[in-house]
């Protein structure tokens, strides 16, 4: 566990930090599978509940074209899986999702998305089929709140979710009020998730001033309730 100044923040593709409590923050959104890895190998569960709460879906899988490549991301290492993100060909910030599905240890994913883009919507059908991964998409605060996971949960979050604006360092933010609303909805489960990552995504929250004062509400309120898990 680190200490952290949010003030200080900026954008690297490199930063990851532990802190605390089951609690990591990154900026590139791609580490959150390496963290995944770690927590399904500390936790010895076979099967998570993944919900991911972020602006985009981040469903991308770049491994279709190559049965080999495939098959050594299904049989890789926690090394091998690092070396995968830092060569980012195949596992990038908006294709992480995917290769923890194909490892075998996401049993269902749940999305809070807003991107409307005429992107692929969640995780192709055919991966999901193989694995037997069941996909439960939410469109409004309430169902995301309401839902049920069967699994220990993984609770995955980009700030660029609290973010309008779809013009990379352009701001037009939830409110405060709104944005607080909206974690508290989800308190008891990120409370008890067994891992929750959060990504900064420098340039898709805001400008970088909006990125820092994101980080500043949203994760001490997480670190705050997470404060007795362990």
């Amino acid at each position: 566990m680190l200490s952290i100044s949010f003030d200080q923040l900026s954008r690297d593709d490199d930063f990851l930090i532990d802190l605390g409590n089951g609690v990591w923050l990154m900026d590139n959104h791609k580490w959150a599978l390496l963290v995944w890895e770690e927590t399904h190998n500390n936790f010895n569960s076979s099967k998570f509940s993944l919900i991911h709460v972020d602006y985009h879906w981040d469903g991308g899988y770049d491994f279709y074209d190559s049965d080999d490549e495939e098959q050594d991301l299904i049989s890789a290492n926690i090394e091998r899986i690092k070396q995968f993100i830092h060569e980012e060909k195949l596992i990038r910030y908006d294709s992480f999702i995917s290769p923890a599905i194909a490892r075998g240890y996401i049993a269902e994913i749940h999305f809070y998305c807003k991107q409307n883009d005429f992107s692929d919507i969640g995780i192709d059908a055919g991966l999901l089929l193989k694995m037997n991964t069941h996909q439960h998409i939410y469109n409004t605060f309430d169902s995301l709140f309401n839902h049920q996971s069967k699994y220990p949960v993984i609770f995955d979050l980009c700030l660029d979710l609290f973010n309008n604006s779809t013009i990379l360092y352009m701001g037009e933010l939830w409110s405060e009020n709104m944005i607080i609303a909206f974690l508290n909805g989800l308190k008891e489960t990120i409370k008890n998730a067994r891992v929750v990552t959060v990504s900064l995504s420098f340039g898709f929250s805001g400008t970088e001033e909006d990125t820092r004062y994101l980080a500043k509400l949203v994760i001490p309120l997480i670190k705050k309730w997470r404060k007795t898990e362990a």
